[in-house]
C-alpha cells in the first residue's frame, strides 16, 4: 500500500515507525521535516491550505492520516521545511486544527489539555485578548473557520449526459480533471445517472463550490414548492452557461442565493447582471479548448489533410421554427416579424439590441421586467434567424462548388441535402469531432449569434490546428486578431464569402501560417486547466466575499 512519509530529525538516521493520527495531532514536530506523498492522494486529500500561514505541512498531515498510512523516517537534516512566520500564525494555525478536530480530541480526552496549552500560548502572545478571541472562534466554529475550513473541502460538480452530442458531459469531465490537476478534492454527481432527488444526500453539506455546465439542477425545488433544494447545501454555486441568457429565464430566476453565473460571451455577461438581479454576478469564463489525445498537440498542418472544410455543427430548419412563429396573437407576430427583419438586415447586432431597436420604433416603452418577459416570448425570433443565417451560409459555400463535410442526422433534412459537394457523416461526440478537425485544413465555424464570444469549438479547432473560419465575433477578433490567428467573415456580407473561402484553398503557407498562430495562442492561454485555475481565483475571491452566506 502506498503512502506518505515524513522526514524527521527526532528519529536517528535511516529509523522509521508508522505514525497514528493521533500522535501527529499532540506533536506537530514530526510535520517539521519535509514530505513525500504521491500525487495520487492529492484527489482525497486536497491540497496545501492555503488560508494557513504557517504549519501548513502539519495540517496537510492531519488530513492525509485520516486516509493513508504515515511512516517517519529519520533524517537528521530533515528539519526545517515548514516556514517560520512568527508565533502569531503558529497560535492562529493551532487554534484551527483545535478547532477542526474538536471532536477527536474529545474522544481521546486531551481537549482540556490542548485548550489550556493554547491559552498558555495566548498569554505570551502581543495581544492575548486578540488570541483568546481567535481559539474561542476556531473551537465555535465560526465564520473565521470556515473562511480556512473551506479552502480544502471539496468542489461538487454536476456531470449531465444525452445533451448537445454529450458536449456539457465532456466539459464537466475536463472541468474535474483539471481542478484535480490543481490538486483539489471533487466529488462527481451525475444527473444523468441518478434521480434529482438523490441530490438530497448532499442537504446540509458545505462545499468549496458547487459548479454545473448549463445545468438545470440549481432550481429545482423542495417539497414546499419554496425552497431552493441548493439554499441547504452550503457554498457558492456556479452556472456554466453556453446559450443567451433569456433562454434560462425560469431557470436563472429560480436560482438559489450565493448563486454565480459563468458565460463565454460578454454581451450576455452585461445582459444578465442587468435582467437578473437574483444573481450574485456573472462573469466572463469561456469553455476550455482540448488537445487531440493521440498525438498530445503535436498534429501539424498540412496540405494533404484529408478534408477542404469540415463543419461540425447541427443542422435546424428554420422554417420549423416559423411555423411556431405563426401561431402567436396578432400583435406578437406582427412585433416578431418587425424583430427579425431587423436581425436579418444588421445581423451583428446582439438580440436585445434589434429588439430594443424594433420597440423604439414602435414607440413602445416597457420596463426592465416588462423587457425581460417580451425577448423570453420572442426567444424564437432569433432562433428562427441564427438558424436563417447558419443555412445560407452553407448554401452560399456550396453553390460556389466549395465542399464541406458535415456531420449527423440532421444533415438529411436540409434543403440541399442531396448537393454533390454536402458530404454528409454519421454524428460525432466531442472527442471524435477532434478526429475530423485534426483532418481539416479548414474548420467552418457558425457562432449562435454569440457577438462578444469564444467557443470551445473554436479553441478545438485551433489545437488541432484546423484554420477556423468563423462569423465575426468581439470577443474572437481581440484575442486571435483576424487574418492573424483566424479568418472572420462578416454576416452582413455573405456574398463575398465563397471568394474569400477559395483563396484561402489556394494559399496554403497562409493557412499554415493562420494555424500556427491560432494553436500557439490556443495552447498558451485557453485551456481547461487556464479555465479552471481562473475559476479557483474567483472562488477564493467569491468565498470571502460572501463568507456569511448559507454560514451555519
Amino acid at each position: 500500500m502506498e503512502e506518505i512519509i515524513c522526514y524527521t530529525r527526532y528519529l536517528p538516521k535511516g529509523e522509521q515507525r508508522k505514525l497514528t493520527f493521533m500522535e501527529l495531532l499532540l506533536d506537530d514536530r514530526w510535520a517539521d521535516g519535509r514530505i513525500e506523498c504521491p500525487e495520487s492522494f492529492y484527489s482525497q486529500i486536497g491540497n496545501i491550505n492555503g488560508k494557513l500561514a504557517a504549519k501548513q505541512n502539519y495540517e496537510f498531515l492531519l488530513r492525509a492520516a485520516q486516509k493513508y498510512p504515515l511512516r517517519a523516517l529519520g533524517d537528521p537534516e530533515a528539519s526545517g521545511s515548514e516556514r517560520k512566520t512568527g508565533d502569531w500564525e503558529e497560535f492562529r494555525t493551532d487554534a484551527y486544527v483545535a478547532g477542526k478536530y474538536k471532536q477527536e480530541l474529545l474522544a481521546s480526552d486531551y481537549f482540556n489539555l490542548v485548550i489550556e496549552s493554547l491559552l498558555e500560548n495566548a498569554s505570551h502572545l502581543p495581544d492575548p485578548g486578540q488570541a483568546v478571541k481567535w481559539l474561542e472562534k476556531m473551537i465555535s466554529h465560526g465564520e473565521e473557520y470556515y473562511e480556512i475550513d473551506d479552502d480544502t473541502r471539496p468542489i461538487l460538480v454536476y456531470r449531465q449526459s444525452n445533451l448537445c452530442y454529450n458536449t456539457l458531459m465532456q466539459f464537466a469531465d475536463e472541468m474535474t480533471a483539471a481542478l484535480r490537476r490543481y490538486r483539489q478534492v471533487v466529488e462527481v454527481f451525475d444527473i444523468g445517472e441518478e434521480d434529482h432527488q438523490a441530490l438530497g444526500r448532499y442537504i446540509g453539506r458545505r462545499f468549496k463550490a458547487v459548479i454545473g455546465m448549463q445545468s438545470y439542477a440549481f432550481s429545482i425545488k423542495m417539497q414546499d414548492e419554496k425552497t431552493n433544494l441548493h439554499d441547504l447545501i452550503i457554498g457558492p454555486k456556479y452556472n456554466m452557461i453556453f446559450d443567451h441568457p433569456v433562454l434560462l429565464k425560469k431557470h436563472i430566476e429560480n436560482g438559489p442565493g450565493c448563486y454565480f453565473l459563468l458565460t463565454h460571451d460578454r454581451n450576455y455577461l452585461e445582459f444578465a447582471k442587468k435582467y437578473y438581479k437574483n444573481i450574485k454576478d456573472c462573469i466572463y469564463v469561456p469553455p476550455g479548448g482540448m488537445l487531440p489525445e493521440e498525438t498530445r498537440g503535436c498534429y501539424f498542418w498540412s496540405e494533404t489533410r484529408k478534408y477542404d472544410i469540415s463543419f461540425v455543427g447541427t443542422y435546424i430548419n428554420y422554417r420549423g421554427i416559423l411555423a411556431e412563429i405563426y401561431k402567436y396573437d396578432f400583435a406578437h407576430r406582427c412585433l416578431a416579424a418587425h424583430y427579425m427583419r431587423r436581425m436579418r438586415r444588421h445581423p451583428n447586432e446582439t438580440a436585445e439590441k434589434s429588439l430594443e431597436y424594433v420597440l423604439e420604433k414602435r414607440g413602445l416603452k416597457v420596463s426592465q421586467e416588462e423587457f425581460l418577459t417580451l425577448l423570453f416570448q420572442l426567444r424564437d425570433s432569433f432562433l428562427c434567424v441564427m438558424n436563417y443565417f447558419r443555412e445560407k451560409i452553407i448554401e452560399s459555400l456550396l453553390s460556389a462548388g466549395i465542399e464541406i463535410h458535415v456531420y449527423g442526422d440532421t444533415w438529411n433534412y436540409a434543403p440541399f441535402a442531396g448537393h454533390p459537394c454536402l458530404h454528409r457523416h454519421p454524428e460525432l461526440n466531442i472527442k471524435e469531432s477532434m478526429k475530423v478537425l485534426q483532418e481539416s485544413k479548414i474548420s467552418l465555424n457558425i457562432m449562435s449569434w454569440h457577438k462578444d464570444g469564444m467557443t470551445e469549438r473554436v479553441l478545438n479547432s485551433m489545437l488541432c490546428q484546423s484554420v477556423v473560419l468563423s462569423d465575426w465575433s468581439r470577443r474572437l477578433e481581440e484575442e486571435f486578431g483576424d487574418g492573424e490567428g483566424i479568418i472572420l467573415f462578416n454576416l452582413e456580407q455573405l456574398g463575398h464569402l465563397p471568394e474569400k473561402v477559395k483563396e484561402l484553398l489556394g494559399d496554403d503557407a497562409y493557412l499554415e501560417r493562420i494555424a500556427d498562430n491560432g494553436y500557439q495562442k490556443a495552447v498558451s492561454g485557453h485551456l481547461w486547466k487556464n479555465r479552471a485555475g481562473r475559476f479557483l481565483e474567483l472562488n477564493d475571491q467569491h468565498r470571502m466575499q460572501i463568507n456569511k452566506c448559507n454560514s451555519k
